[in-house]
C-alpha cells in the first residue's frame, strides 16, 4: 500500500476511491467522525488533506502531529485551528525539515517561536529569529526580550 494506488494491478475503481477519498478529507462540510477515519487512513496523501482541512478538529490535529510524514506534520503547522499542544509535538519532531516549517509560519504563537529559537538545529533556530523579526514590533521587542533572558548567542537584524 501506499500514498496513490499503485499501477499495476489496482482497478479503476481503486483510482476512483482514492479521489473520493481524498475529496471528502479537504471538504470544510466533512463532519468530524469521517475525518477522524480519514485521518488513520494508509495513504499519507488523504492524511495530508485532513491535516489542511480548515474544519478539522483540534483532536484529529492532535493525533495527526504524530505521524511518521513530514509533510502531514507541515500541513498541520498550517492548519489554522492547531492547538499548542500539537505544535509542542511538532517542534520536537526528529525531522529538521518539520520543526523549519513550524518556525517559519508568522502566525505561531510566542512561546512555540521562543522554543524554535532554542532549537537544536542552527538552520531551524536562524529560521525562528528570522520569523520573530518579521513580527510587528511589540510582539517583537518581547520576544527578543525573552530570548536575551534566556541568553541566547543571537542578535536580530531589524
Amino acid at each position: 500500500m501506499g500514498d496513490t494506488p499503485s499501477q499495476g494491478g489496482n482497478s479503476q475503481t481503486d483510482l476512483e476511491s482514492f479521489h473520493v477519498r481524498r475529496i471528502v478529507a479537504s471538504n470544510p462540510n466533512t463532519p468530524a467522525e469521517i475525518l477522524r477515519g480519514l485521518g488513520a487512513d494508509e495513504s499519507s496523501v488523504i492524511r495530508r488533506s485532513v491535516a489542511e482541512n480548515p474544519r478539522t478538529p483540534h483532536d484529529i490535529l492532535y493525533s495527526l502531529a504524530k505521524d511518521k510524514d513530514p509533510d502531514v506534520c507541515l500541513a498541520i503547522s498550517e492548519n489554522k485551528r492547531v492547538g499548542t499542544d500539537a505544535l509542542t509535538i511538532l517542534i520536537q519532531d526528529e525531522n529538521v525539515d518539520v520543526r523549519y516549517g513550524v518556525a517559519e509560519n508568522h502566525q505561531m504563537p510566542d512561546e512555540i517561536l521562543l522554543a524554535l529559537a532554542m532549537d537544536e538545529n542552527p538552520y531551524v533556530r536562524c529560521r525562528a529569529i528570522k520569523t520573530i523579526a518579521r513580527l510587528l514590533p511589540e510582539k517583537q521587542s518581547r520576544l527578543q526580550a525573552l530570548i536575551s533572558q534566556a541568553l541566547l548567542p543571537f542578535r536580530f537584524a531589524v
